[in-house]
């Protein structure tokens, strides 16, 4: 029997969020409450990691838990910038509105971060309120799950565009919690204003060059190449006052090939770690208009190898592996594996 499809955007839930919610375009919004989004605000938003269920279930944790240490059932998944991007990555797969698809934001104005972040852990134990009765989950579990401990600034869009990021990760450290900020590194200007630092900063490495750059990252304007190179130059410096990463997304036929360059990158950034991972084919990645298939993911033994090659070039250490995230792990030398795993706030 054929698949029913449920209409987006209809039901109570919506409703709700439409009320609250004057930026985000009727189809986006929709979109977003039917993949589990909770939304917040005009312009934030939670949704529950696959690993977080998982772990809930004890079933098993995520990459961040085995490489860092963090926990994946108290990690808080999340963005203080939904509906905006200045990449449109081939191999994305999150919720990214793809050009002139949604229509125009209207009436959007910043929010202020006490309230995003208080919104924020909110979402969070409505999310995952409804493992409370599961029989597979540990009531402890739950219980933690409820109280995060853990702020992942990577669901979706560019965070660095939100001009109050710092007081925001200011006052997530001020709640006892760690955090990690993704960024595509095409904001230097932004981060360099930042008077606080996320626990791990991560910029992701995502082209060899600007030939595949421009054309599998697709830019939304001239210029950002040079913009993200001026990001992995002042890595150095921000990697003295917390941890740094750059995070490789590997797609195969995208951008798979010329590691030299890539090699390049690093020893101009000079992270701490490294993360070779596999594109995932899900998502956003499995839009027709993309050009992707299953087959452009990578096996965990060719992922492997190219942190191998990766290794040589540059003197890191591959230390560790997350085969079901198809991902590994490169650490600048001792001192930082041995200190990889993280206790506490910085």
């Amino acid at each position: 029997m054929a698949r029913v499809r449920r209409k987006l955007g209809k039901g109570k839930h919506y409703d709700a969020l439409r009320r609250e919610n004057a930026s985000l375009p009727d189809g986006m919004l929709a979109r977003l409450v039917n993949q589990k989004y909770a939304v917040v605000g005009e312009h934030s938003a939670a949704k529950l990691c696959h690993w977080a269920g998982e772990s809930l279930r004890g079933r098993g944790e995520c990459y961040k838990s085995k490489f860092y240490g963090i926990s994946s059932h108290r990690c808080l998944q999340c963005t203080p910038v939904l509906q905006f991007c200045n990449h449109a990555c081939v191999f994305c797969w999150r919720m990214m509105p793809e050009r002139d698809k949604y229509g125009d934001v209207k009436g959007f104005a910043w929010g202020e971060p006490e309230e995003i972040a208080d919104g924020l852990v909110n979402a969070q134990k409505t999310l995952v309120a409804g493992f409370g009765g599961n029989p597979e989950v540990k009531r402890t579990l739950y219980l933690e799950a409820l109280s995060p401990k853990h702020v992942a600034l990577s669901l979706t869009g560019e965070p660095t565009m939100y001009p109050k990021m710092d007081r925001l990760l200011s006052d997530f450290h001020a709640r006892g919690m760690t955090t990690f900020v993704v960024t595509n590194g095409t904001l230097p200007e932004a981060v360099a204003r930042w008077k606080v630092l996320p626990t791990q900063f991560y910029v992701s490495m995502v082209a060899p060059n600007e030939k595949v750059y421009k054309r599998f990252i697709r830019p939304s304007t001239p210029g950002l190449w040079k913009k993200y190179l001026r990001t992995l130059e002042m890595m150095p410096e921000i990697g003295k006052k917390t941890r740094t990463v750059l995070r490789m997304t590997i797609a195969r036929g995208v951008n798979d090939g010329d590691l030299e360059d890539y090699a390049a990158q690093i020893r101009l950034a000079q992270p701490h770690y490294v993360e070779v991972k596999s594109m995932v084919f899900v998502g956003g990645a499995r839009s027709p208009e993309r050009g992707l298939a299953l087959e452009s993911m990578l096996k965990m033994e060719e992922i492997s190898k190219i942190a191998e090659e990766l290794a040589q070039m540059t003197g890191y250490k591959l230390v560790d592996f997350h085969a079901p995230s198809r991902v590994a792990l490169l650490c600048r030398d001792g001192k930082t594996e041995k200190e990889r795993k993280i206790t506490s706030v910085r």
